[in-house]
């Protein structure tokens, strides 16, 4: 067979680049006659220490002549980015590197060096102004959605409600009842409602874009796996009044694709991992809302008292939020967190509690003593959760969490809910409770629970999934052939 090479664009966040990166990984184990170059947009170290450390670390480990990585030239921001959010800026930093993108594959077409021929771009959902470089060049083009199916499904039923029926969905956000869509099985309320869809700036700006990108992809590629997600799954296979009278792109689900790069120093994990191993099993609730966001002061001490008040041994990744007049909404680290905990906190829970800065995710989760997750509910999370049969407590933050959590706990019964809508973009939001925290985190931590149950045995299909045979397994196997057929000459 000849030889064939993919490009892949990521959206330039930790969470992003390594699912895209396990995925590549995948493909090329499945397939040695394909290679795989990653396009990497850096954002400058003062804005997102934490992604440029993942990079290097990447970059590192993973090198080799199937997989690739090429650092796109620095670009300086334009002064007018300097008003624009976290999603904003990253989305016009990658549009700035289209001439860029669109350089590397015409010297890639023209070198005669490269024996191999490029059959497909593989970006980012979030990355899809770079579909039309693929056009330009005739090449095939793929669309990666780090969010679950779910979501998916309804971002592009509203697109299809806005572009072909010209409904204003942000409207949903204002209705007086539940609400009924293809993608789950049960009504859902209003207000949890992903922002990013609802919120009209995010959604004209942003997300319709990101739809529209999808349908014009070859394929769509989900982190998902059918066992987890098959009402939503199923969902795509409805009638044109939901999606719309262009035909959608053909759906491969292939997680769950995990990060297995951490970024944390040997030191920072051998601390936690060896305060872990002298843990009973099961014993430790681990609280984490993930590398984009953080609580501010007054709710740090709610959920402060709310452990103590549980009597639980805890693992607290607790970080701050940015100073108010910061441009970019990137958490900090702590100097010293007795500047944000009630006094005494750290005394009287010494003996059963650590709290801690940036945490190797993967690594607790997967450690004995781990019994119970709370978390934001990213999607990388609650895979994360899953593969490791670690039961969560919902506490929802931004984008698409609430909905996350809602089919977590309403919808798939696989998680036990502090709350549910909570978001930070709402001015009015209102403390969660110690007594609300210390309800969940009992809930969570019960040894005999029917939520434990289920995610134990949801842990064993998640895995299966990834073997021979498996559903992912044999989704990802449909990638690869439909990525070369017609295209690479078969001998």
């Amino acid at each position: 067979m000849e030889k064939a090479e993919l490009i892949f664009i990521p959206w330039p966040l930790m969470g992003h680049l390594a699912q895209l990166v396990e995925l590549a990984k995948l493909i090329i184990d499945r397939e040695e006659n394909l290679s795989i170059s990653v396009l990497i947009t850096r954002l400058p170290d003062s804005i997102d220490p934490v992604t440029n450390g993942l990079i290097d670390s990447l970059v590192a480990s993973y090198s080799n002549e199937a997989l690739q990585f090429f650092h796109l030239p620095p670009k300086n921001p334009a002064p007018e980015w300097s008003s624009l959010n976290r999603g904003y800026f990253i989305q016009k930093q990658l549009e700035s590197q289209k001439p860029h993108v669109k350089e590397f594959i015409a010297k890639h077409q023209t070198d005669p060096s490269h024996s191999s021929k490029l059959i497909g771009l593989v970006a980012d959902m979030f990355a899809n102004c770079i579909i039309d470089v693929a056009d330009d060049f005739g090449i095939p083009s793929y669309m990666f959605s780090t969010s679950g199916a779910g979501f998916l499904s309804l971002m592009l039923h509203f697109q299809t409600l806005q572009d072909e029926y010209d409904q204003d969905v942000c409207e949903f956000l204002n209705s007086k009842t539940a609400l009924s869509f293809a993608c789950f099985a049960n009504p859902i309320p209003p207000s949890i409602l992903p922002i990013v869809l609802v919120d009209k700036q995010l959604w004209l700006q942003r997300f319709v874009k990101c739809a529209r990108g999808c349908r014009k992809a070859k394929g769509i590629i989900i982190n998902t796996f059918s066992e987890l997600e098959m009402y939503a799954l199923n969902s795509f296979n409805l009638s044109e009044s939901s999606y719309g009278i262009q035909e959608l792109p053909q759906i491969y689900s292939v997680g769950p694709l995990l990060n297995q790069v951490q970024h944390a120093s040997h030191q920072v994990q051998s601390e936690i991992i060896n305060w872990l191993d002298e843990q009973p099993p099961f014993s430790v609730v681990y609280i984490c809302f993930g590398s984009l966001a953080s609580l501010e002061t007054d709710q740090v001490k709610e959920l402060a008292y709310g452990l103590e008040r549980s009597g639980y041994r805890f693992l607290w990744s607790l970080r701050r939020s940015p100073p108010e007049n910061a441009i970019f909404d990137f958490p900090l680290e702590y100097v010293n967190h007795k500047d944000v905990l009630p006094e005494g906190f750290l005394d009287r829970t010494a003996n059963v509690g650590k709290v801690v800065g940036w945490v190797p995710q993967l690594a607790v989760l997967s450690h004995s003593a781990v019994g119970g997750f709370v978390s934001h509910c990213g999607w990388n999370s609650i895979l994360e959760s899953i593969w490791c049969g670690v039961p969560v407590a919902t506490w929802p933050l931004h984008s698409e969490q609430q909905f996350n959590a809602f089919q977590l706990v309403r919808e798939l019964e696989l998680s036990v809910g502090i709350t549910l809508d909570y978001s930070l973009m709402n001015e009015n939001q209102h403390l969660v409770t110690a007594e609300e925290i210390e309800k969940g985190i009992r809930e969570v931590m019960e040894n005999d629970s029917e939520v434990r149950k289920k995610v134990k045995e949801m842990k064993d299909v998640s895995r299966t999934s990834m073997k021979q045979g498996g559903s992912s397994y044999e989704s990802l196997g449909s990638l690869i052939d439909d990525m070369l057929h017609k295209t690479v000459n078969k001998i």
